[in-house]
């Protein structure tokens, strides 16, 4: 059986956690100015830096139509096809350091396009954020903590939730579970590690749709996935989502991983009120 050895207890840490620790210059996370943003719990300085986390993600194949049902008929933005399926995702994050506090998270999302556009699939493989016409919607975000809740639903419209999320990054798997919602699985990854790109996601706020850039500084673990298993258990917010995009039978993509996660989470932008 091969050693299970946590993640965290023998990594070295990154020359830029080494100057967060010693008090010294960050080029990534010092780069940009932080302003505070108003919320019912107090100011929230943005960009929210996330200094050290893991995260792993897996992208599924989907029905086109359930798609569409999760993403909503009268917003301004709709799945993008790719060779006639659309493509959804769940991941999650376990964020040790950030401004906001230590918490975890689980995502929800389903890649989009505005409508009436033709992003470049080459450029969306390349870089995310040089596609101004695509991004993920969130269509849910639950989070461990209400610091990170009310920060997310009340400046980006992120729908998120509190629940139990429980988090593992082992040498050879890494997993998530989210209350009695589901479980997600992923075993020890063997493709390519390449630099992570920016994430673009879309929300609604206030009956606005935010385009919102997330640069990252760390590199990601890829693989086809074939080790990964997503469980739907108990009904909750989340579950339900999973199993009206199909994605307890649809068929895995791909799947990623990153050990040192590095981000900056900006205001979204506004790009217009909702179409129906």
């Amino acid at each position: 059986m091969a050693l299970m050895v946590p993640l965290r207890a023998v990594a070295t840490p990154s020359p830029s956690w080494l100057c967060h620790l010693g008090g010294m210059s960050d080029a990534f996370l010092d780069a940009v100015a932080r302003t505070p943003k108003p919320t019912s719990a107090g100011p929230c300085d943005l960009p929210i830096l996330y200094r050290d986390a893991s995260q792993f993600g897996v992208f599924f194949r989907v029905d086109l139509a359930s798609a569409r049902d999760v993403v909503g008929r009268d917003a301004s933005i709709e799945p993008w096809p790719v060779l006639g399926k659309a493509v959804a995702a769940i991941y999650a994050w376990e964020y040790r350091d950030s401004t906001v506090g230590a918490y975890a998270e689980v995502g929800l999302g389903v890649q989009c396009r505005r409508k009436g556009t033709r992003p470049s699939l080459l450029k969306l493989g390349t870089d995310m954020g040089a596609n101004d016409d695509q991004g993920i919607w969130v269509a849910s975000l639950p989070v461990s903590t209400e610091a990170a809740r009310i920060a997310g639903v009340e400046i980006w419209g992120y729908p998120k939730y509190v629940a139990p999320i429980e988090t593992t990054f082992v040498a050879d798997e890494c997993s998530v579970r989210l209350g009695e919602e589901l479980t997600l699985r992923v075993a020890k990854l063997s493709g390519p590690r390449v630099a992570a790109q920016p994430v673009v996601t879309y929300t609604t706020r206030e009956g606005r749709l935010l385009r919102t850039r997330i640069d990252v500084d760390h590199r990601v673990r890829w693989g086809l996935g074939q080790g990964a298993h997503l469980e739907l258990r108990a009904e909750g917010p989340t579950e339900r989502l999973a199993r009206r995009l199909g994605l307890d039978r649809a068929r895995i993509v791909a799947a990623f991983r990153a050990d040192t996660f590095r981000a900056r989470l900006p205001e979204g932008k506004d790009v217009g009120a909702l179409q129906g």
